[in-house]
């Protein structure tokens, strides 16, 4: 099953590339959003959204990175053309989520994450793709937790991941946990942009606080549910978003992206 077909008239090289595309898809699915677009063009913003009859024209030299409704991640390099064809998602394939309009409804809050993300880095006169951003410490680990915010932060089996910015000198730091368990004198070795703690949380935990000699941040514990699907990238992205994990999201979308190159 094919995920987009080729636009006849373009040359031969576009119709390798949607030959690789279709070889890289189990299943196809009939809505898109873009992760990402390397180098910048206008027609391709990430967050932009293509359904069904759409037309996708990536430009020589550029690199587009698609994410469907199916949770398939889809790279296409120009020149090329495509048509989004409206293919139906089957309910066996294992990528899915339980809940038929989790793939629709998931995708519009990346959409919107995306799109208001690039606005806002507009506005401050810094639009870049979110491939293109720099990584000067652990936070663009999209499971690692920041410690320089008070926000939630996503886990997965119960596994806390600390994140810093700088990381040119070591740091003592302790945290507090919300049923009042806490661990004092931790040290952060210099040149480590994360930390992960000795031992998982425990379920009935749902904050911590972390605290340096600079900073103090109230983290609200956000927990990977046992039944979603942790290799479907729209399943994690969606419940990132809807968490409020949204700096663990954007990392997640530069994983995705960056993994494709």
């Amino acid at each position: 099953m094919s995920l987009m077909h080729p636009i006849s008239c373009i040359a031969a090289l576009t119709l390798a590339a949607a030959v690789v595309v279709t070889a890289q898809r189990a299943a196809a699915g009939s809505q898109y959003v873009v992760l990402s677009t390397e180098p910048v063009v206008n027609e391709l913003p990430p967050g932009k959204i293509f359904a069904p009859s759409d037309v996708i024209n990536v430009p020589a030299g550029t690199v587009v990175t698609l994410l469907g409704e199916d949770g398939s991640v889809n790279p296409i390099s120009g020149p090329a053309a495509f048509v989004v064809t409206e293919d139906a998602l089957t309910s066996n394939n294992p990528q899915r989520a339980s809940d038929g309009q989790a793939g629709p409804s998931n995708l519009a809050l990346i959409a919107s994450l995306l799109t208001n993300e690039r606005q806002r880095n507009e506005s401050i006169g810094s639009a870049r793709t979110t491939a293109d951003q720099s990584k000067p410490s652990g936070l663009d680990d999209p499971w690692a937790i920041s410690i320089e915010e008070s926000a939630p932060g996503c886990i997965r089996n119960g596994e806390v991941v600390l994140a810093r910015r700088g990381i040119g000198e070591s740091a003592v730091f302790s945290v507090r946990f919300g049923g009042g368990l806490s661990l004092t004198g931790l040290v952060w070795s210099a040149g480590k942009p994360t930390y992960s703690l000795p031992d998982r949380v425990p379920a009935q935990v749902k904050s911590l606080i972390v605290e340096t000699n600079k900073t103090s941040a109230l983290i609200e514990i956000k927990v990977f549910p046992e039944n979603a699907v942790l290799e479907n990238p729209l399943n994690v992205l969606g419940w990132m978003v809807s968490s409020g994990c949204k700096r663990q999201a954007l990392a997640f979308v530069h994983h995705l992206a960056t993994k494709q190159q």
